[in-house]
């Protein structure tokens, strides 16, 4: 059985879900205390065992998205409850969603050595460019509150939402299709933390192009396949700035085997 879904990889960072409760054993979970960094927040407010916490979460069906650094150390987590189903209506002899899925994001928590630098914006946006619904969330405080709104785009719920015109007084609500969007804009506005190896070696090869120095059919090879694998998700102005030294590249007499 497949414990584990990998979505996306960045660098030695993997971010996937993960499918069952054993995948959480082989996860290695700093918990924090004191001035030992780690995860504290379930710790500390329910005295709760990260352990326990997140193989209940998927044997309660929720959606358990992770981002995993080097050899199985959890570095991020976040925590989806579907609500309701989407629904499909037929237009001109085709199936189309008239009533995206609604999902809960129960929780949320970074390693406290790795915040502060991209890490929760990446995990959050490929966790609702996966499930592509409409995405639900109650902010415990005021500075998680700010990093809902100005971080990822989540606005007050004014109206009765869902299939069944449920009211959600108090909730922020990130909507499809912007829920979707969000992995294209954290991609274009954070390459280095979602692409690092590309950027890497866009960098590396445009410095080394401008010194005149050689550059090996290998090097050039590896570039086109990462930025081919990005699929459109870097800003305009860079994939054209990686376009023009693709192209310089492979018609110049600098690039040898």
């Amino acid at each position: 059985m497949q414990e584990m879904e990998t979505i996306h990889q960045a660098g030695d960072i993997s971010y996937a879900l993960l499918v069952s409760p054993e995948a959480v054993d082989d996860l290695i979970i700093d918990v924090g205390a004191g001035e030992r960094e780690g995860f504290i927040y379930f710790h500390q407010k329910f005295g709760m065992p990260y352990t326990f916490l997140l193989k209940k979460s998927i044997e309660s069906g929720h959606f358990l998205f992770v981002s995993i650094s080097g050899n199985d150390k959890l570095i991020g987590f976040s925590r989806f409850e579907k609500l309701e189903e989407h629904t499909e209506k037929e237009i001109k002899g085709k199936m189309n969603v008239v009533n995206p899925s609604l999902f809960l994001l129960r929780s949320m928590e970074v390693h406290s050595s790795f915040r502060n630098c991209g890490i929760g914006r990446v995990l959050f946006s490929t966790a609702v460019y996966y499930l592509k619904g409409n995405v639900l969330t109650i902010p415990d405080n005021p500075e998680a509150a700010r990093f809902f709104r100005k971080k990822l785009g989540f606005t007050e719920v004014t109206d009765p939402i869902g299939n069944y015109k449920q009211k959600y007084e108090g909730h922020l609500m990130l909507a499809y299709p912007k829920a979707v969007a969000l992995w294209h804009e954290i991609a274009a506005k954070y390459p280095r933390i979602v692409y690092p190896e590309l950027i890497d070696l866009y960098e590396s090869l445009k410095f080394r192009h401008s010194m005149g120095k050689v550059i090996s059919c290998n090097d050039v090879g590896r570039f086109e396949i990462l930025f081919a694998e990005c699929n459109g998700m870097l800003s305009g102005v860079m994939e054209k700035e990686m376009t023009r030294l693709l192209i310089e590249l492979r018609r110049g007499i600098r690039c040898n085997a």
